[in-house]
């Protein structure tokens, strides 16, 4: 009687696993084709590698359905993505795909996004008629970048880089030939014998400053300017005794406009010496200059232009 019970034990758990089991890989099936949505296909021109069926298609990283098969395209080229979604939306004219990443897991799934001006033209051209709506998809973030560097590296090689190095070579040579030629020595040459006049006029110019020279002609102006003035005074006074009325009106005017020129001739006497000690001082410093940096004259930048 023992025996028989636990037998019949055994039998009923061994056959409520089995129920279980069939209920559960039933219920797993049918879940499938239970599952709510339309089904949608895309296509990708890049590796799938993590992508599997039952993977994860979501909008904006909300679950909104499933891959259901994965399997070449008809032209053997691109890689058929079919799947089925729950979206209320114009999934077929409003949405693009792409593949993303799961972390650091392996895992990808596809993400569904808002489509956006330029994405249509970077989707792959499909020269069949799918089975389902279409969803047009864009290269993965990864395949992007993998697409820049190629580009960057196809660039480089078709930068002539022999032709810049001959053109360096060649630069560099005419600047040394310039310099060691003729023409620079002759610049040299002129630049030398610039300064030593400038240097000789600078002597010359101070030393007339230094002997008083210029101090002295400014004295004698001043001298015949007071003698004129004295000579204007008497004349004045000699026309007064002798009541020239018309005499006196003529020699006032002439003395009036003899005294304008002698002022003037007093006025740019002064100037003149003023602008010989400015041009001493102006040479002093341009002789300085070309002692410290004769390169500075020669290939220094122009004065700007007066306005």
């Amino acid at each position: 009687m023992t025996k028989k019970k636990t037998y019949f034990l055994v039998g009923f758990f061994v056959l409520a696993g089995a129920l279980i089991a069939v209920g559960t890989i039933i219920w797993l099936g049918a879940a499938q084709y239970l599952r709510k949505g339309e089904r949608f296909v895309t296509y990708f021109d890049e590796s799938v590698q993590g992508l599997q069926a039952d993977s994860s298609v979501k909008y904006r990283g909300v679950d909104i359905g499933m891959v259901e098969k994965i399997r070449v395209a008809p032209d053997y080229r691109l890689i058929e993505v079919v799947m089925k979604i729950n979206f209320s939306g114009d999934a077929g004219n409003k949405t693009i795909a792409k593949l993303k990443a799961a972390g650091i897991t392996g895992i990808v799934y596809v993400e569904l996004d808002h489509r956006k001006k330029g994405d249509i033209a970077r989707t792959p051209q499909i020269t069949f008629e799918p089975d389902y709506p279409l969803i047009p998809s864009n290269p993965s973030e990864i395949q992007e970048i993998v697409s820049g560097v190629d580009d960057v590296v196809k660039k480089m090689k078709e930068v002539d880089f022999k032709a810049i190095s001959d053109e360096l070579v060649s630069a560099t040579k005419s600047i040394n030939t310039f310099f060691a030629g003729q023409k620079m020595t002759k610049i040299i040459a002129n630049l030398e014998s610039m300064t030593q006049t400038l240097s000789d006029s600078a002597n010359q110019l101070a030393k007339m400053v230094g002997d008083g020279r210029a101090d002295a002609i400014l004295s004698d102006t001043r001298d015949a300017v007071r003698d004129a003035k004295e000579t204007i005074a008497a004349v004045k006074a000699e026309l007064e005794k002798m009541k020239l009325a018309e005499t006196s009106a003529r020699t006032n005017r002439f003395i009036e406009d003899l005294s304008r020129r002698s002022k003037t001739i007093t006025t740019e006497i002064q100037l003149t010496g003023e602008n010989l000690r400015r041009a001493s001082e102006n040479l002093d410093q341009l002789i300085e200059r070309l002692k410290a940096d004769p390169s500075d004259i020669l290939f220094s930048d122009p004065p700007p232009k007066k306005r």
